[in-house]
């Protein structure tokens, strides 16, 4: 004899299952079920193992679910004749029997070469439905800005300093930080790189033209990206899961007017005057490494840095700032707003939305250096 016994949830008597006989008849009792199935497959398994037919008396069978009426039919199936059967379990087993088992399709298998190109097919319609939803959310907040602009009272003060320490004014550690680290970092490369031919002293203009020019308003953007326009996805989407932008539009508060203005007004205030800093540190960061490196004394690099720059070079960052700051809020924003409703949504939303502005911020970098070579700037 061969009983098995399964471990039952706390508070409940654990089922149990036994086999009996010899030669061709064997015997079931007690319960077969989900819970001493694993068991009972073992057991009749190994009995009926040196049979090639036998028979089963089901009469001392006290309980019966479908896995085991399951099981039952298949060794039916093998020739196994059943004895005994109570009318109960013969109904079941009668409708577990009678189904038309068939084995699940295989999916089909696609070759790679198709994976990869309804790949790129997907992200391409990604990609033009996103632009698509940023090109109509900018025109949908530069609406609101301006309507707040030719409306002065309704701007909301108090929010709008709100972003801007936020934003700015503790943000200055991190963007000092970083506009030094990159300054001594592209300074300590191009004493490396220019010695060999005896221009290490061109070390100073090469610090100073792409700190003002590009690197400043580009680290700035990046930074102010990952915190800030994070920062507007998370608190938005939140705001959205937890249905407070619908409550808002039963009051009869505009969401773009109440939580989008502050935020897009804030950032392009705060970037330019971050972006300014930045270009400040950077400078500081290349006085370090001119007196470390090439022995230039402060009073000496602050001549050399006002003989190379030009008002242009300070130009150039300081308008790109103020596009940067907008299209920062207005994505992230945005994704906040697409938020649908749980955790997870709101985490896949803030990192779209921190992708997408350092991508876009990028770019139009690129597009800017462009232009301003192209104009003379």
């Amino acid at each position: 004899m061969r009983v098995g016994r399964s471990t039952p949830p706390t508070g409940q008597v654990a089922s149990t299952f036994a086999v009996s006989g010899e030669g061709d008849r064997l015997a079931l009792e007690g319960v077969l079920d989900i819970h001493t199935l694993p068991e009972a497959q073992r057991s009749l398994r190994q009995a009926l193992k040196q049979r090639k037919k036998g028979a089963l008396d089901l009469a001392n069978l006290s309980g019966l679910d479908t896995p085991g009426a399951l099981f039952l039919c298949g060794l039916g199936d093998k020739g196994v004749a059943f004895t005994g059967v109570r009318a109960e379990h013969k109904a079941l087993l009668d409708l577990v029997c009678g189904l038309e088992l068939k084995p699940l399709p295989k999916p089909k298998s696609v070759p790679r070469w198709r994976q990869f190109i309804i790949g790129l097919g997907r992200g391409a319609d990604e990609a033009w439905h996103d632009t698509g939803d940023v090109i109509t959310f900018i025109g949908r907040a530069a609406s609101a800005v301006g309507n707040v602009l030719i409306h002065p009272r309704s701007l909301r003060l108090p929010a709008i300093s709100r972003q801007i320490e936020e934003t700015g004014v503790n943000a200055l550690p991190i963007i000092g930080l970083m506009a030094v680290m990159i300054s001594i970092v592209i300074g300590y490369q191009g004493v490396a790189q220019l010695r060999p031919y005896g221009g290490e002293d061109f070390t100073i203009n090469l610090v100073a033209v792409s700190m003002l020019r590009e690197m400043g308003v580009l680290i700035t953007a990046i930074m102010v990206a990952g915190r800030s326009g994070s920062a507007f996805a998370a608190e938005i989407g939140v705001m959205k899961a937890r249905d407070e932008i619908d409550a808002l539009n039963v009051m009869g508060m505009n969401p773009m007017a109440l939580l989008v203005v502050p935020r897009v007004i804030g950032l392009v205030i705060t970037l330019p005057l971050l972006t300014f800093f930045s270009d400040v540190m950077g400078l500081v960061g290349g006085a370090v490494i001119s007196q470390v490196q090439l022995g230039v004394s402060p009073v000496q690099y602050v001549d050399r840095v006002h003989h190379a720059l030009d008002a242009s070079d300070l130009f150039v960052g300081l308008f790109k700032a103020p596009v940067f700051g907008f299209l920062i809020a207005v994505i992230g924003c945005m994704h906040g707003l697409r938020v649908r409703g749980s955790a997870d949504s709101v985490g896949r939303e803030t990192t779209r939305a921190v992708v997408k502005t350092i991508f876009v911020v990028i770019v139009l970098d690129a597009l800017f250096s462009i232009l301003f070579e192209k104009l003379g700037l």
